[in-house]
């Protein structure tokens, strides 16, 4: 099982990938919305905020009302996170439990491919 800082530096990556790459943090500009994931397995909850200048910053904890969600095994995740899973095959399976508009949730897809950064 993967543990609380397994999934905090996987979810590292897609803030440094913000830092570092002007071209993916351009598609995040304007966009102040919080994504919240929810590690079932571990009963861990971490947003990650974007707040509308093009980068975001992880909290721990949930949030009432955030703009989308996913629920997820952090074994998944990680998986996911590396290249080893497809991301719309653990969906079509049922493996994710995403919640909120499509169209932002398809945004967090730049972040699924960073194995092939």
């Amino acid at each position: 099982m993967a543990t609380k800082k397994d999934v905090r530096d996987a979810l590292q990556k897609w803030i440094q990938l913000l830092d570092k790459n002007p071209d993916v943090s351009g598609q995040f500009v304007g966009y102040k919305k919080i994504f919240l994931l929810t590690f079932t397995d571990l009963k861990y909850p971490v947003q990650m905020v974007f707040d509308g200048s093009g980068k975001a910053k992880l909290v721990d904890g949930a949030v009432a009302n955030p703009d989308m969600s996913l629920a997820v095994d952090s074994g998944l995740f990680l998986k996911i996170s590396n290249g080893e899973m497809d991301p719309m095959e653990a969906f079509m399976g049922g493996q994710l439990k995403p919640k909120g508009n499509m169209a932002d949730l398809q945004k967090m897809e730049v972040f699924m491919d960073l194995f092939e950064q």
